[in-house]
């Protein structure tokens, strides 16, 4: 380091000396502008022969956890605790700026924006040199730390995609990451991290893994690996160095050196009777020597920070300073140390160039235990209602971006989408969409993306209103209480209103829709662009669901009917009026013996107490149960092990699954459109089995309200499971798991792939996440269950599937959350309502069927104003089409949106994977960009990495050497190259996505 700074030095000295003796009169060129010296060129050179330590200065700052987004932004409320990220980001820049040596890297681009948005020109000024010169590095880079296991993929992408675009808006080249940073999600999932390998990242650092993947690791010098990160790619591509650090991602014990921490400053005047220096140095190299045994090469990473450190960036430099002053003193003296201030990107390029090969992974870091009685497996269900809130403000943002984008609207309205935008990329944090933050936190949160939706909403409002032809404003609302069949919309309008369908999926699709109306009684008028009436059907509502704690909703029925043929990326308007002829009634019955409820040769067969006992579809019938219970949360003090208690984190049955015994009351309702069973087994749980005809790809619905769950006796809660039952299918301890919704991955009861492991949790220890598919599989004998929103599950018995779908307890588990998990709304325990999908046949169908859940079309209400169903098809378009064709039922357009004036982004995806459809397994599937859209044609089209924010052509990620691989081998892969279709043509493999910066231009005819 010395040589390079005074190297650099005597350079400038002679390029200042040479200005000041040239000829007075000559006239000199304009200075050049200085190339920016950020990326790997900046990094300090190990030195060899020597272990070098790589001091790596960080703060953690949680986008809400305690505290909310703006409080630990501004720093109030320090009674929680002492936290304000505007004064970690003043103090760095000011420490960074009075020393060339020192460097600092920032993660949550939410939180730098909030501070980039408040500085002056002299501040950007500022901080863009420290960012060019490569002292201060963006890591991670997306809008928050993402967690790994309730969130979906779309979500991720989109907010890294987000923190992308304000960094390179801002940093151009320089502020591109290029490492990822996932130092305290509670697991690590594969998909993850094969997002992060689409990114171009050059590898990935984790901080939280398993207590014994953690020791096998130490032991084996397994910290860092190849992690290979699909198995429907096998490319380079795919794969990503990965590393686990040894101390999480806080500093060596000991060695905190920020304003809160008690720990002994560096204090090295030898005058002092305080002098520690000696004995400071020797206790951090002791450690050192420790850590550099748990790697392979000479280096090793020492993260110097924590939770919301460097307030005073002063106090935790000047002591950094003199550990490295003091370790490099004595290098002469036998000790093989070296330390400097180094990055996570400027680590991982030193052990890259030490041409070390590394071991490889396949599988993924789920589920993480931090002890043996403590496994992270709870956050997978806490706060089920915020996690189906998060769910459903992802379906509408890709509405929302796709109507401005095919609306052709202006930068005018571009605010708006960006509130949503901000609150997505905040939600996905592993504080908020987890259920692991306080409960004042998680309102905070709902307040954030509520506001988003509302702005939203003037975007989608006018982009339907442009595509309809209207010529006046009229007004477009969307019904958010449709989870407590409430709709005041339909209330205020309960004579007529037109329903304005969005398909943001590019296949066409034929929904049920289910609209809640005042009266359970009465006629309705259902007619589609055409004229054509359909069949409609009106159900009266639960009582379960009429008695939700503050429902003040007079709706009392749900009018159904079956929205035919919705255009992909297109919309269809219905006409719904209220009829004065006899009223529609029911069929409601109770059991009188077997009987069988469905369509077309499809049906949910029932025993005589109305149980469901079998399913047949075209004419094979499957035994099939199902079966609702609770675990009894564990209490203890946290104090040993074996005393945790379930919390926010922690699932900790106590005793194995208590089963609801008593007969539930049975209702049974038969109708043209649907058909469903009710259950009530007590007055906290209640399920509806329904059937609906038509559907396609097959599936049965499965929709259940727990709550308010009771606190019994003695003070336990209770999280309540849905099990399901295939009774004839084997799968031996084995199921399948999404990961974020997209490769599904093998699971096996008590194994690992990487180490033999002792679980003292069989229960929470074979639970995994489940971010929208469970399955079971004996053969081509497949079942899936699809999930609303992201729950735990596990196989824990042969031919069973059970999913965690609510939970409330009485004590905390002790993790930092300091709240027991018991939310309460309107005076009593949380009500929570949601749905599985039961999808009995293959991979490939309950894949459509989860893309029709996770992007549902979207209902937009209008009044009438008094017109008929004439005058408005006269005066309103009430079809139209967003692409010119639906796309192979095998691609999706993942992402449509506005991004600079005259741009947009599109991202096209393979939602297969190559064993979904074994005959078309490996067929490349082409899509023509320049014939997608019905009213826009493409001009211009550029492929770029996955993030947006660099062209694929000029990215060129880092190569690394796999154990059992020929290195050979590899170097020749390195320069294999194969002949590329045209730009506008996109061939996709299964699980491909590919994307691309879209210059349109509206057609003739538009």
């Amino acid at each position: 380091m010395r040589v390079i700074f005074l190297t650099t030095f005597i350079v400038v000295t002679i390029l200042v000396s040479a200005s000041r003796c040239s000829p007075p009169n000559r006239i000199e060129s304009p200075t050049p502008t200085p190339r920016p010296s950020c990326g790997y060129e900046t990094c300090p050179k190990p030195k060899a022969g020597y272990i070098n330590l790589h001091l790596v200065p960080h703060t953690h700052d949680d986008v809400g956890w305690l505290k909310t987004l703006d409080q630990y932004y501004y720093g109030s409320k320090n009674h929680i605790q002492d936290a304000g990220v505007q004064y970690i980001l003043d103090s760095v820049i000011q420490e960074l700026s009075h020393d060339r040596k020192k460097r600092f890297i920032y993660v949550e681009t939410a939180f730098f924006w909030k501070w980039w948005q408040e500085q002056d020109d002299a501040m950007r000024h500022l901080v863009k040199k420290l960012v060019n010169r490569g002292q201060l590095e963006f890591i991670g880079g997306a809008w928050s730390m993402n967690d790994e296991a309730a969130t979906h993929y779309q979500s991720i992408v989109d907010q890294f995609t987000w923190g992308f675009k304000r960094l390179s808006d801002n940093f151009g080249e320089c502020g591109r990451p290029r490492v990822g940073w996932q130092i305290d999600p509670f697991g690590h999932s594969r998909e993850n991290a094969a997002i992060m390998a689409r990114l171009g990242f050059d590898g990935l650092f984790l901080g939280r893994i398993d207590w014994e993947d953690k020791s096998y690791r130490l032991k084996n010098k397994t910290m860092e690996m190849i992690w290979h990160t699909s198995e429907n790619d096998d490319s380079d591509d795919s794969e990503l160095f990965t590393g686990v650090m040894y101390n999480t991602y806080s500093a060596p014990p000991g060695f905190c050196f920020d304003i809160n921490c008690q720990d002994e400053p560096i204090i090295d005047n030898p005058k002092s009777p305080m002098y520690n220096a000696n004995r400071r140095v020797s206790t951090f190299l002791q450690m050192m020597v420790k850590y550099s045994k748990a790697y392979r090469t000479q280096n090793v990473i020492v993260t110097m920070g924590d939770d919301f450190m460097y307030q005073s960036a002063h106090t935790n430099f000047k002591n950094m300073d003199k550990l490295i002053q003091h370790i490099n003193a004595i290098q002469g003296e036998g000790l093989p140390f070296n330390a400097f201030y180094s990055t996570p990107s400027c680590y991982l390029k030193a052990v890259h160039d030490s041409g070390i090969a590394l071991p490889s992974k396949r599988d993924d870091f789920f589920p993480y235990s931090s002890d043996p009685n403590s496994f992270w497996t709870g956050y997978f269900t806490s706060r089920p209602t915020i996690k189906r809130f998060e769910r459903l403000g992802n379906n509408y943002l890709q509405v929302c971006k796709q109507l401005y984008s095919l609306g052709g609207l202006t930068r005018m309205d571009r605010p708006d989408l960006v509130a949503m935008r901000e609150a997505m990329g905040v939600m996905q944090h592993h504080d908020a969409v987890t259920g692991t933050e306080k409960q004042h936190v998680a309102n905070d949160y709902a307040r954030i993306l509520s506001t988003a939706i509302e702005d939203c909403n003037d975007i989608t409002g006018k982009a339907l209103r442009k595509l309809m032809g209207a010529e006046q404003k009229i007004s477009m609302s969307s019904c958010l209480l449709m989870n407590i069949s409430s709709c005041p919309f339909t209330e205020e309008n309960e004579d007529g209103f037109v329903v304005t369908v969005y398909n943001p999926l590019s296949r066409v699709v034929s929904p049920l829709l289910r609209l809640p109306v005042p009266s359970d009684s009465g006629r309705y008028s259902v007619k589609c662009p055409e004229g054509k009436e359909h069949q409609t059907q009106l159900v009266p509502i639960p009582p379960e669901t009429l008695q939700i704690p503050g429902r003040a909703s007079r709706h009392l029925g749900e009018l159904s009917f079956i929205a035919g043929h919705v255009p992909p990326l297109g919309f269809k308007s219905f006409f719904v009026s209220k009829q004065t002829n006899a009223a529609e009634k029911s069929k409601m019955t109770t059991p009188k013996g077997p009987s069988s409820i469905g369509y077309d040769g499809r049906f949910i067969n029932l025993d005589e107490d109305g149980l469901v006992t079998s399913i047949t579809i075209d004419g094979r019938t499957e035994n099939f149960e199902i079966d609702l219970g609770y675990y009894i949360g564990a209490v203890g003090n946290n104090e040993v092990f074996e005393n945790r208690s379930s919390g926010a984190y922690i699932f900790r049955p106590k005793g194995s699954l208590n089963v609801f015994e008593n007969k539930p009351q049975v209702t049974i309702i038969r109708g043209d459109v649907s058909s469903e069973v009710r259950y009530t087994f007590n007055d906290w749980v209640s399920s509806i089995l329904r059937i609906h005809k038509g559907a396609e790809p097959f599936n049965i619905e499965h929709e259940w309200t727990v709550g308010p769950i009771p606190i019994d006796e003695k003070g336990f809660g209770k999280e309540v499971v849905i099990r399901y039952h295939v009774k004839d299918l084997h799968n031996n301890g084995e199921f399948l798991t999404d990961s974020n919704g997209r490769e599904m991955l093998k699971r096996t009861l008590n194994y690992r792939p990487t180490w033999n492991v002792v679980l003292e949790e069989k229960i929470a220890g074979n639970y995994y996440p489940v971010t929208t598919r469970i399955a079971i599989e004996e053969n081509t004998n497949i079942w899936s269950i699809v999930t609303d929103r992201a729950q735990g599950g596990a196989s824990l018995e042969d031919g069973t599937m059970e999913l965690m779908v609510h939970r409330r307890l009485t004590h905390d588990d002790a993790f930092g959350v300091g709240e027991a998990l018991n939310e309460t709304a309107y005076g009593v325990g949380l009500v929570a309502r949601g749905s599985h999908f039961i999808v009995p046949g293959s991979h490939g169908n309950a894949r459509k069927v989860v893309q029709n859940k996770v992007l549902e079309p979207w209902v937009f209400l209008t009044p009438t104003g008094g017109a008929d169903f004439d005058d408005w098809r006269g005066r309103y378009k009430m079809i139209g089409n967003g692409l010119k064709k639906p796309l192979d039922e095998r691609i999706q357009i993942l992402t449509l949106e506005p991004w600079t004036a005259s741009s947009h982004l599109l991202r096209l995806e393979h939602i297969l994977e190559k064993n979904d459809d074994l005959a078309r397994r490996n067929e490349l599937v082409s899509v023509d960009i320049q014939d997608l859209f019905a009213d826009w044609e493409v001009v211009q089209v550029t492929e770029m990495m996955l993030g947006a924010n660099a062209a694929k052509s000029e990215v060129t990620r880092l190569k690394w050497h796999e154990q059992g691989k020929m290195k050979e081998a590899q170097e020749a892969a390195e320069y294999q190259t194969t002949p590329q279709p045209p730009t506008h043509i996109a061939k996709l493999k299964p699980m491909d996505i590919k994307t691309y910066i879209v210059e349109l231009r509206p057609k003739e005819h538009y």
